[in-house]
């Protein structure tokens, strides 16, 4: 392994169209990588996996092979394995840590024109250069950034924080980059989609890599919440049940929504080791992290201070309202529909539990 800086930039961005050209033109196929020649491809394809599933975005970004052409084919090949593994955690944690690679890379660049030819050509964003208002370098089209800045939490990232001029928004160098990340890491997710559908059946040796990537896939339990004592999802409003599906299918989700679902599963009695283990099929699970956040919610850690469930003020300026509250009725925080919720199944069950009285004895 040696520094990224001696490879070629297809090599080191192999997102690339000409990275792609010259895979293709290099003539592999899925047949070629039986050839003992081609082992440090496979190899270092199945190193890049396991990389991601070891750092996530904290992988090595200057970790490469020498040789150019196993570095570059070794990413087509990585993104096959990946799909054949057919595990959505670990897919998604290699297009975070590839995604993450290219940002570090691309923020060591020294030409601003490379950035934009990227962001241009290979991702169409409408950006183009304007230094006009230092430090901003570059203006990105009003619906171009609303689409991915949307999705950032930090204050920054509002429109209201933001220079405007004539519907384009100014923005860093870091910042277009930052935006470039998103689109790269959902370059390499819609690649594994797309090699899942249309990829057959592997090589032998492929196949063997494919299962060596699987058992270095670490267990990730995650507790059936229904079961525990006070806290029943059926009881919980659509806002929560909608958050908790996605964090349970791995998706990454704003930080205002891991706070909301958090501070509302505190508030309704659900441990905090459940609480983290929910986090633990999100790509970008760090536990020491995920702990302090939780404990900190849960009155564990700094002041001490449970924090309450964010108002439905709050989730509905923040964009994760379901239908605009129609499904609620007239409540002003998810707690409210919850205890009303709980109270509603706790005379249920006790109806239920006469009713199989009454027949227990009548049958007596």
């Amino acid at each position: 392994m040696f520094l990224a800086d001696k490879i070629s930039t297809k090599a080191k961005y192999p997102f690339l169209p000409e990275a792609k050209q010259a895979f293709i033109a290099s003539g592999f196929e899925l047949e070629s990588f039986k050839d003992p020649s081609t082992r440090p491809i496979v190899e270092r394809a199945s190193s890049r996996i396991i990389n991601a599933l070891l750092h996530g975005e904290n992988v090595n970004p200057y970790e490469v092979v020498e040789d150019d052409l196993t570095e570059l084919a070794s990413f087509p090949l990585a993104i096959i394995l990946a799909a054949k593994t057919s595990d959505k955690y670990l897919q998604r944690r290699f297009a975070l840590a590839e995604a993450s690679i290219a940002y570090k890379r691309l923020n060591m660049e020294g030409d601003p024109e490379f950035i934009l030819r990227i962001a241009r050509e290979v991702f169409k964003i409408d950006v183009e250069y304007d230094d006009t208002y230092p430090p901003y370098s570059y203006t990105v089209s009003l619906i171009d950034y609303l689409k991915s800045a949307s999705k950032f939490n930090d204050p920054a990232w509002k429109l209201v924080n933001r220079i405007v001029v004539r519907g384009r928004v100014y923005i860093e160098s870091r910042e277009l980059i930052r935006l470039l990340r998103d689109k790269i890491e959902r370059y390499i997710l819609e690649n594994i989609e797309k090699a899942e559908k249309e990829i057959g059946k592997l090589p032998e040796n492929l196949e063997e890599a494919v299962k060596n990537i699987k058992n270095k896939i670490p267990e990730r339990k995650i507790e059936d919440l229904t079961l525990k004592e006070g806290s029943r999802p059926e009881a919980w409003p659509p806002c929560m049940k909608s958050i908790y599906s996605k964090l349970k299918s791995g998706e990454s989700v704003s930080h205002f929504a891991n706070f909301m679902i958090a501070a509302f599963l505190v508030n309704t009695g659900v441990p905090t080791e459940e609480i983290i283990s929910i986090y633990s099929q999100r790509s970008d699970f760090n536990e020491r992290i995920a702990r302090y956040q939780v404990e900190h919610i849960a009155g564990m850690k700094g002041s001490r201070t449970r924090y309450i469930t964010p108002s439905c003020s709050k989730i509905k300026t923040n964009g994760l309202c379901i239908e605009d509250g129609r499904l609620c009725g007239n409540i002003k925080n998810p707690m409210t529909y919850y205890k009303r919720k709980i109270r509603e199944l706790k005379r249920i069950d006790k109806d239920k539990a006469e009713q199989t009285g009454e027949h227990n004895q009548s049958s007596g």
